[in-house]
């Protein structure tokens, strides 16, 4: 069954981790690139400008909710969904998966301390994780092929990308056929934020971002009803 929510004209997708590890499985042997993104507020309000980044939302293949706030905007909201979307359960189910099943990882983020970071968090994670090789983009001293070069000569089955928006979407869409791997899986900025714990200051910034969102909503709305 397909599941999707509906936010400023863009279908997103609402599945439960089983339901997304279910077609995550079906990736894995597949010869094209396919595309999972981590849907974040500030991206869903980027993408109203950016129409690259609302391609990416729009096509990607598999789009993880990242904030629960998205859902109770839309008026959408399960205990079970805002408990795996709180705890993260999807990016550390993938990350169990990775390192179960051998899987060849390659990192690529802006710069070399986002590299790091991604590296030390996978590993806090699960101590056997592991990548193939990395590489930041604030260090490429040619053009965007001879990344993709580098990325498809290590043969990887997964690239996980800490860029952030635009900067990621830009890639995937240009580059989206030439890279040579089964999945491109894209953080989300606050991948590293560890749950449970009550944060004040993050409490606030998502406030402040849901606020932002439901704004742009109301505005979204507005400029549809006054095309009728």
């Amino acid at each position: 069954m397909i599941k999707k929510i509906n936010i400023l004209g863009m279908q997103v997708d609402n599945y439960t981790v089983r339901e997304s590890m279910l077609r995550l499985e079906s990736y894995t042997n597949n010869a094209v690139l396919n595309i999972i993104e981590t849907i974040t507020m500030k991206q869903l309000m980027l993408a109203t400008e950016n129409p690259v980044v609302r391609e990416c939302v729009e096509k990607c293949d598999l789009s993880v909710i990242g904030e629960k706030e998205i859902l109770a905007e839309v008026g959408n909201v399960s205990a079970q969904r805002i408990r795996e979307i709180q705890d993260k359960d999807f990016m550390f189910e993938l990350i169990k998966r990775i390192v179960r099943n051998q899987k060849r990882v390659y990192l690529i983020g802006k710069t070399r301390a986002d590299i790091e970071a991604m590296h030390n968090f996978f590993v806090e994670v699960n101590p056997k994780f592991s990548e193939i090789e990395s590489y930041a983009l604030d260090e490429c001293a040619g053009d965007a092929d001879d990344i993709i070069n580098e990325i498809n000569s290590e043969t990887p089955d997964i690239i996980i990308s800490a860029l952030p928006s635009p900067y990621e979407e830009e890639f995937i869409m240009e580059h989206k056929d030439k890279i040579g791997a089964n999945i491109w899986y894209g953080l989300g900025a606050d991948y590293h934020k560890k749950t449970g714990i009550f944060n004040v200051s993050r409490m606030v910034r998502n406030l402040s971002l849901r606020g932002q969102l439901r704004h742009t909503m109301q505005k979204y709305e507005k400029e549809i009803k006054d095309r009728k």
